[in-house]
This record gives structure tokens, C-alpha cells and sequence, in this order.
């Protein structure tokens, strides 16, 4: 699943200019081709796994946990990231103010490499990306917005929309059965547990970070209409309350059609 837009506007910011710089430091990290070897995060380094020590000791262990942050592999790893952030980032941002979302991103990132250090099955592989900070965006999305839609691709293919409460809880638990399936290929290197500590993080300091006048769990009501540049008009819609017979078989006809048209697209631009 690939989120890739929501319809939650702020309402106590103008902009969103932390969440705008994060995404600019990503960005110029992977163009200007940073090293990654000397700001990676490495779990063995973390003593709780039994690893070896870091060099720099426990200042190198404790920037690692942040600096890994910005680090990316590939343009779709960071894409992927930037698209994330774009989405989530705005709102809990207006949320809590610029500077504490600042420090809420770099915590949920560091609670995800902790995470990564405590039950990662290969400690020695260095970890890098925003997913564990961007994990902690989401899991504190849930306790706030869970009733605001999101659009989704499904499959990279088929646009719906869904509550928010529903993607970010799907993506958690497939997050949480792959880092326990003891059948996952070793050559899929995703630090699942990153995602989930980061999960965890957010969930848990939304509560102390968030602004005094903005309440978890917000209703449906507290989300306009429409939105999405009109697109929505044209996605499957899972946020409805109620489907008639007519929308169901609607449903369906919509899911076909798009993944037939989307995949005819993606597989031309790949030809």
C-alpha cells in the first residue's frame, strides 16, 4: 500500500515549515550523496544485543539514532518517505507547534532504532531511513485523526480511500507479522521493528506533545467534504458509513476497471 494524499486541513498553523525542512534535509542528504557508513545506525552497536561496541561510543550510538534518519537508499526509498511525510506530517505538526514536532520526529525515529537494537534478527546490518520516525507520524495520525480518509494505493495500482484509522492499523499489522514470521527472505532487508517502535513512540508521546485544546480520537464530522483536487469523485470509496447494493456493485466495477487501466499504465512506462 502506498498512501498518497489526505484531506485534513491544519488549523492552527499557516504552514507546515518543520515538516518542509525534514523533507528538504532527506532530500539533499540522498542528492548530495552523504556517506552513509559513518551515520547509519548499527543495533549491534547498542549493548542490550550483545554486539559489538561503537567506536565513538555512546555520543556515536546517540547521534546514529537520529542522523540515520535522513539517510536513503534508492529514490523509490525515499520517495516512498517523502510522500509519507507529506501526508501525516502536516497535521501533527499543527497539532503540537513547529519546534516540539521537531523533536517528536527525531524521538519517534530513535524509539524506532531502539527497537530495532532490541529484537532485530541481523544487529549488524546498519539501518537506514525516516520509516521509524515516519511510523511514530502515523501512530500518532491514529490517536488523533482516525476517522479522516486517506487515499490509497492498493497494490500500487488501485486508488481507494479509506479511513485513516484502517490504513495505518493495516499497516502495523502486517508490519508486526513479517518481523515475527520466521519465513521472511533474508534478502528483504526492512527494519520492521523500526516501524513498530516508531509506532509505538508516537502513539505514546502524541499524548504528552499535543497542544491542550486538540482532542484524540476526533469524529468524522471534523473533516470536510470532497477534497482530494476532485480525484476523489473517481476512487473507491471504503470511508462510507453506508454502502448500498448499487454502491457495492459499484465498488467492484471501479476496482476492476482501475486495475486494469492503472496496470496497462504501469506496465507501459516500464516497457
Amino acid at each position: 500500500m502506498l498512501v498518497v494524499a489526505d484531506h485534513n486541513p491544519t488549523r492552527h498553523i499557516r504552514f507546515a515549515y518543520v515538516n518542509w525542512l525534514l523533507m528538504i534535509a532527506c532530500l539533499l542528504v540522498f542528492v548530495l550523496r552523504v556517506p552513509w557508513e559513518a551515520y547509519a545506525f548499527t543495533p549491534a552497536h547498542l549493548h542490550l544485543v550483545g554486539g559489538i561496541k561503537a567506536p565513538g561510543g555512546a555520543f556515536e550510538i546517540i547521534s546514529t539514532m537520529a542522523s540515520y534518519i535522513f539517510l536513503h537508499a534508492t529514490p523509490l526509498h525515499l520517495a516512498g518517505n517523502l510522500l509519507a511525510m507529506w501526508v501525516f506530517g502536516d497535521n501533527i505538526e499543527d497539532c503540537m507547534g513547529h519546534w516540539r514536532y521537531a523533536v517528536f520526529f527525531i524521538l519517534c525515529g530513535m524509539g524506532g532504532a531502539g527497537a530495532e537494537a532490541l529484537f532485530s534478527a541481523s544487529p549488524q546490518v546498519p539501518v537506514i531511513g525516516a520509516s521509524g520516525a515516519i511510523s511514530g507520524l502515523m501512530g500518532a495520525y491514529l490517536l488523533l485523526h482516525p476517522r479522516a480518509r486517506v487515499l490509497v494505493l492498493v497494490a500500487f495500482r488501485v486508488p481507494v480511500l479509506v479511513p485513516a484509522g484502517v490504513f495505518v492499523g493495516l499497516s502495523v499489522a502486517l508490519d508486526l507479522l513479517a518481523a515475527l514470521s520466521p519465513a521472511m527472505p533474508s534478502d528483504v532487508l526492512i527494519a520492521f521493528w523500526a516501524h513498530l517502535g516508531g509506532f509505538a513512540s508516537g502513539a505514546a508521546l502524541i499524548t504528552l506533545f499535543r497542544a491542550r485544546d486538540v482532542p484524540l480520537f476526533q469524529p468524522a464530522t471534523a473533516y470536510p467534504e470532497g477534497g482530494f483536487l476532485g480525484l476523489g469523485r473517481f476512487a473507491i470509496d471504503l470511508g462510507s458509513d453506508r454502502m448500498s447494493l448499487g454502491s457495492k456493485v459499484l465498488f467492484w466495477v471501479k476496482a476492476a476497471v482501475f486495475f486494469i487501466l492503472i496496470t496497462l499504465g504501469v506496465e507501459w512506462l516500464l516497457a
